[in-house]
């Protein structure tokens, strides 16, 4: 038995690289983020300098070993209404699921490659 989601307010300031806002059912969410950040001392840009591969975008991610399976005969559910009455959020980012209802499955990866080069710092200053 589905139950019907009902939400009064929602507020979202901001959603966003690969964010879900999902009101309702689903069957399956998948969200995935890649993203590469260089950040310099000063201004500075060398081509294709982000097409190199770099190790943490091609690992495996270690899963969670799965638990016994759980019977479950009997399910009631008093109210056929999920009702929420208010939702505020600053921001969601990267991946990141916010849902009133329910799911299935839920995948959410986020890989970030930050990237710091600061100029060296003068002898004898």
């Amino acid at each position: 038995m589905k139950r019907t989601s009902v939400v009064q307010t929602f507020h979202a300031e901001t959603l966003i690289i690969s964010s879900v806002l999902q009101i309702g059912d689903s069957e399956r969410i998948s969200a995935r983020t890649r993203a590469l950040a260089v950040q310099r001392q000063y201004e500075l840009f060398f081509g294709a300098e982000g097409e190199q591969a770099f190790p943490i975008f091609a690992k495996p991610i270690p899963r969670w070993l799965s638990p016994p399976p759980i019977t479950v005969r009997q399910t009631i559910h008093e109210s056929p209404v999920l009702s929420v009455r208010d939702v505020r959020i600053l921001a969601i980012s990267s991946s990141a699921v916010v849902q009133i209802g329910s799911t299935s499955t839920v995948e959410a990866e986020a890989r970030i490659k930050h990237i710091r080069e600061l100029a060296a710092p003068e002898l004898g200053a």
